[in-house]
């Protein structure tokens, strides 16, 4: 069995954790706070990693993080994540999906279809929904066919 790795905290070090739990937006970032607190009470990384549902080695991460960083190391850094498959200021995008939407109006199947062709780009039809919504400016949505010339 592995080594046990727990990490020591202040009193406001704690209160601060608590207060991320209780009062942050993101999930992720409320998950390490939680993982922290346990580790200063001595959890084992198996037992928070099991209680979490994520595997030992992030938990032997997000204490890396704190340690090196704080409070900050826990926060999602820019650039990380999936890199989105459609994009508004790509214009090669914004005139596929007009073609496509000229060709298909109100069919995100057929929609998807020819974007896949046209981009080369495996995508789904919720991919393409929330993008068709993304390109439709307030307002227009009830003046009938969305106007895809504008940029938002």
């Amino acid at each position: 069995m592995g080594r046990k790795r727990c990490i020591e905290l202040t009193d406001d070090q704690q209160l601060t954790l608590r207060e991320a739990i209780k009062y942050h937006p993101k999930h992720e970032f409320r998950r390490c706070c939680q993982a922290l607190l346990w580790s200063h009470k001595n959890w084992a990384a198996q037992t928070i990693a099991a209680e979490l549902e994520v595997c030992p080695q992030t938990i032997g991460n997000w204490l890396t993080a704190w340690q090196e960083d704080g409070l900050v190391g826990l926060m999602r850094q820019k650039g990380q994540g999936r890199k989105p498959i459609l994009s508004l200021t790509n214009a090669s995008h914004q005139q596929a999906l007009t073609k496509a939407v000229d060709n298909h109006y109100q069919d995100a199947a057929r929609i998807r279809t020819e974007l896949e062709a046209v981009l080369g780009q495996p995508m789904s039809r919720d991919t393409v929904k929330r993008f068709l919504k993304k390109t439709i400016l307030p307002g227009i949505a009830s003046a009938g066919r969305p106007n895809l010339n504008k940029t938002p």
